[in-house]
């Protein structure tokens, strides 16, 4: 039997949160929800609407990481 060949591409992504530390290999088509699920069922957390993801930007800038847009931009 021959395995297929994955066409999807990925990136790794590391989150810090005030106990831990995660990384996720994630496809190129992730958008924010994802991630911020990923995270969410990593830790056992049940209270989404309350917690949000934050990013530090390459100048420095931290901004909320929008869930209906990609994690990352091509």
């Amino acid at each position: 039997m021959l395995k297929k060949k994955s066409s999807t591409k990925s990136f790794h992504v590391r989150v810090m949160t005030m106990d831990a530390e995660l990384e996720f290999d994630l496809p190129w088509k992730a958008t924010g929800r994802d991630l911020f699920d990923l995270v969410c069922r990593t830790i056992g957390l049940r209270e989404t609407w309350y917690f949000g993801l934050q990013y530090e930007d390459c100048k420095g800038n931290i901004s909320w990481l929008k869930r209906d847009k990609k994690v990352m931009k091509l």
